[in-house]
């Protein structure tokens, strides 16, 4: 009995992928899986699952495929992410789609507002003196920074993001730091208890720090919670806090307040700051530089 419903299941297995990409009849998946299916094809029909829904978990796959352990789906995956058919991520797989989607999304911010944010990276450059240990947050400006310190001596880089720690691999004596941590699914930063963990056994003469949002009232805001408190913990761990952002940032509030604006020694934007805005931060006695 059992050779017959393999038979079967090879003779129309082809019918079920079409029909399980469509999102019809999930439990025939189910249902072909109790008979136990060929590793090539479980692994074409974890890939169809993958596109159709973007992304998911190793123990959301198991389910689908009765008696396949997630050690199993996790060497599938690892196959399939070697063989360019989806990206590994956290604890399950994204499709290639979706992983193009957060390249695309993050090289655009990075294409915004170039020239302010080298003009804000060259200031805050200035404010380095050789033998400084710094950490930088990660971002499109603090990237930006890192490019401007190329000609520093001895310093010490420290940030959390993957892409500045390439960026000042190369550079003449200069010692870079890498945190540590768990990689974000969307970006080439690193979080994670382990990350935090870091941040609170270090002291540093400066820290860099980026936002998604700033307001005179409510503060620098970021917008999600999973790098808030890595923010506030770069800031504690620092003699002196320079904020970097351009003008965009200015006037919004997202949803993760970092810290006050009055925990700052530097604020550093560019012209396009309204000039109501910079006049009440200054008649505050804010920390700004506008360049």
């Amino acid at each position: 009995m059992l050779s017959v419903y393999c038979k079967r299941f090879e003779n129309f297995s082809n019918m079920v992928l079409c029909r399980f990409i469509g999102g019809e009849h999930m439990d025939t998946l189910q249902e072909k899986a109790k008979y136990g299916l060929i590793p090539v094809e479980r692994r074409k029909q974890i890939v169809a699952y993958v596109m159709k829904h973007e992304s998911a978990q190793v123990k959301e796959l198991a389910e689908l495929f009765d008696e396949v352990s997630e050690a199993t789906i996790r060497r599938d995956l690892e196959l399939l992410a070697t063989e360019g058919k989806l990206t590994r991520t956290h604890g399950g797989a994204a499709s290639i789609s979706t992983r193009t989607a957060f390249e695309q999304l993050y090289l655009d911010k990075c294409a915004m507002a170039v020239d302010e944010k080298r003009r804000i990276a060259k200031a805050a450059a200035d404010l380095v003196e050789n033998g400084d240990s710094i950490i930088l947050d990660s971002g499109s400006t603090t990237i930006e920074i890192a490019k401007q310190l190329v000609n520093h001596t001895k310093l010490t880089i420290i940030t959390n993001d993957l892409y500045i720690a390439s960026t000042v691999a190369f550079h003449p004596s200069t010692q870079v730091m890498v945190t540590g941590g768990m990689k974000r699914e969307d970006v080439n930063v690193l979080i994670g208890n382990i990350t935090e963990t870091f941040f609170r056994s270090i002291r540093v003469d400066k820290t860099f720090l980026s936002a998604d949002a700033v307001d005179i009232h409510f503060g620098v805001s970021n917008t999600t919670f999973v790098e808030q408190n890595i923010k506030r913990l770069m800031l504690e761990a620092a003699k002196q806090v320079a904020l970097v952002c351009d003008h965009t940032k200015f006037g919004n509030t997202a949803l993760a307040k970092v810290c006050r604006l009055d925990e700052l020694e530097h604020i550093i934007t560019d012209e396009g700051i309204s000039p109501s805005l910079r006049e009440e931060m200054e008649r505050l006695g804010l920390p700004v530089i506008v360049v």
